[in-house]
């Protein structure tokens, strides 16, 4: 049986390693969140910012290898501890029967949404991950020795009109099957069929939004871990900041998901 000490120890090392893999994954918000704003044809120049990162991405050697070492591994390792936290955690921000404290402080709510928006950030990266790597993700043909990539979509009025722009060739077979000849431009119509969606929308805003609230208030909470924000006046000065990366993070997303659904639908 382990003993205090090292109990105490252990604790201390996984709180390193959650805090370190959690401002990592922080980076890894921005740069995607950034990417997916590019999706809405009204910010993105008819997506074209998006496609051209995607392409670069899907270019990348060892892309695959990558997305485990850089993110499934950070994502595994953070959610590990982060979920055992949770089940430890006694919140103290809502009302009760009476046979706990109630402290109604901002930091108190704080603490209380982080552990809430961790059950929501599981549920979303587990259905954002078989949505996105396994029922829609675009499939690569050969076609001689040119690579199409092919995805299935379902009529509305726009399509036609985003599929020409976009440079896009649609097959009207028993489903529509639009073949593009870049992975990014076929990344960008699995986008907006995802979010034709209304309830798409409101769950992927859900989300984003707490993704965002969930980054950046671990992001402050990390800098008190480090030791670089011990005071009450240094914490106080850096929680503005703080905020403002939300609300940036959080238009970001929020961008792709409805400047799909209001714009790019009647385009």
């Amino acid at each position: 049986m382990a003993t205090r000490t090292e109990m105490i120890l252990g604790a201390f090392a996984w709180r390193r390693i959650h805090s370190l893999m959690g401002l990592w994954l922080v980076i890894y918000l921005i740069e995607h969140l950034i990417i997916n704003s590019q999706a809405a044809l009204w910010l993105g120049d008819d997506g074209i910012g998006f496609v051209r990162l995607v392409n670069l991405l899907e270019g990348l050697p060892y892309l695959q290898v990558m997305e485990v070492f850089l993110i499934g591994i950070p994502i595994f390792l953070h959610g590990y501890w982060g979920l055992y936290r949770v089940f430890q955690a006694q919140p103290n921000s809502f009302s009760n029967a009476g046979n706990r404290p109630v402290v109604k402080y901002g930091r108190s709510r704080a603490y209380t949404w982080q552990r809430l928006t961790s059950w929501i950030l599981l549920i979303g990266i587990i259905g954002h991950v078989v949505q996105m790597r396994f029922l829609q993700q675009p499939r690569k043909i050969h076609d001689g020795f040119q690579a199409e990539y092919v995805v299935t979509l379902t009529e509305d009025p726009g399509l036609k009109s985003i599929a020409d722009r976009v440079g896009v060739k649609l097959l009207y077979k028993e489903r529509i099957e639009a073949v593009a000849p870049t992975p990014g431009k076929a990344m960008l119509m699995m986008v907006r069929e995802t979010f034709k969606s209304l309830w798409m929308c409101v769950l992927y805003s859900i989300f984003v939004i707490a993704a965002a609230f969930h980054a950046l208030n671990g992001f402050w909470t990390s800098l008190i871990t480090w030791g670089a924000m011990l005071s009450y006046r240094s914490q106080k000065a850096v929680l503005p900041i703080c905020w403002f990366g939300m609300a940036v993070l959080a238009f970001l997303g929020l961008a792709a998901i409805w400047g799909s659904y209001w714009v790019n639908l009647r385009a």
